[in-house]
């Protein structure tokens, strides 16, 4: 389970006595992504695949509803809750219309249409115009509906769309996944650009797409020789499946590849592209963020080492624990850890002798 940074936030501000704290949130960014990096238990990252094409392809999603919804029914979209309300209901739109609420329509068309209309910002609906949706995270998405069916769209081609979260309270309506899926990268001229939120390259295939060789794995060339494996001296063109990297750039060196899917460890991000924190590192992450907060008063004079000190020695232990608690086997792994166990252990029959 991950959790906000924002909670990160409110912890170390809390904790330092800041009321006002908006003007540090780059530098706490950084410093919660070092901290992360620090910890690097084995599940500190996620292990994710992001594959490109020579045309890209934009992420989509829908929501199928099999019937109207009822009262407080809710579905999420990119982490921005949206629950249905019956004006015909006296606890329901009667009073006031939250932001958030969408008015439950004759149908489930009606519905719908309803729904659309308030995220895009052009509901008709005088009574409710004050509720439209406006969320930083629903933006840079087409919504749209049919008789049954809420679809998301990607205004535009790439991985990123594929962030955007899915999540339904209702049984009438089923998410096509918990994410947008379907979402490629462009790759031009044998060229691709990693992911921002990329710790670490695992491994490069070529896409399922391709008609041939598709699943074939990719090798890094040696350092000193990239530019002209695979090419002959008086041939243009290029057949080896080779990759080398060059800042943020991925270069193949194949020029019939059209597919490429890469396998990376990454850290989860939210619709804003701050890092999401692992829950049992909440704790580690906000000390490392007052030691180093608390660090640049030490390094001005305004402050005594033994306090920087102590929030150093802290953020170790933390940190130490954060990566055991990571580490230690599940319930399920200490289960097949000790049948593995028993079955090293020999067998003696009642003679004393040792079974075979």
């Amino acid at each position: 389970m991950y959790t906000h940074i924002e909670r990160i936030y409110n912890t170390v501000g809390r904790n330092l006595g800041l009321k006002d704290y908006s003007q540090y949130i780059d530098s706490w960014v950084e410093w919660a992504f070092e901290a992360e990096l620090l910890i690097g238990s084995r599940d500190t990252f996620e292990e994710s695949e992001y594959t490109y094409s020579s045309t890209g392809a934009a992420a989509s999603g829908t929501i199928v509803f099999t019937a109207n919804p009822s009262y407080n029914d809710s579905i999420t979209l990119n982490g921005v809750t949206l629950f249905f309300r019956d004006n015909s209901n006296a606890t329901g739109l009667t009073q006031e219309k939250p932001a958030n609420a969408i008015n439950i329509g004759a149908s489930l068309t009606d519905t719908l249409t309803e729904l659309a209309a308030e995220i895009n910002g052009t509901s008709s609906n005088i009574a409710n115009a004050a509720g439209m949706i406006f969320a930083d995270s629903l933006e840079g998405y087409t919504y749209t509906v049919d008789t049954t069916t809420l679809t998301i769209t990607k205004n535009e081609v790439g991985i990123e769309g594929n962030n955007y979260t899915l999540e339904s309270s209702d049984v009438n309506a089923q998410c096509s996944s918990s994410h947008l899926t379907g979402g490629k990268g462009l790759l031009s001229n044998q060229q691709l650009r990693l992911p921002d939120n990329m710790v670490k390259l695992l491994g490069v295939r070529v896409g399922a797409n391709s008609t041939k060789d598709k699943h074939r794995e990719l090798r890094k060339p040696t350092s000193i020789h990239k530019q002209r494996v695979g090419k002959n001296i008086n041939e243009t063109r290029q057949r080896a499946f080779r990759y080398y990297i060059q800042g943020n750039r991925l270069n193949i060196q194949h020029d019939q590849i059209d597919e490429i899917t890469i396998v990376c460890s990454s850290y989860p991000v939210d619709a804003k592209g701050h890092p999401m924190i692992k829950e049992s590192h909440a704790t580690a992450v906000a000390q490392y963020i007052m030691w180093q907060y608390k660090n640049i008063d030490y390094i001005n004079g305004r402050l005594s080492m033994y306090v920087v000190k102590d929030l150093e020695k802290r953020w170790y232990f933390l940190c130490s624990k954060a990566r055991g608690d990571d580490n230690m086997p599940t319930s399920e792994e200490l289960k097949q850890i000790g049948r593995i166990w028993n079955t090293l252990v020999p067998l003696k029959s009642s003679t004393g002798l040792i079974d075979l």
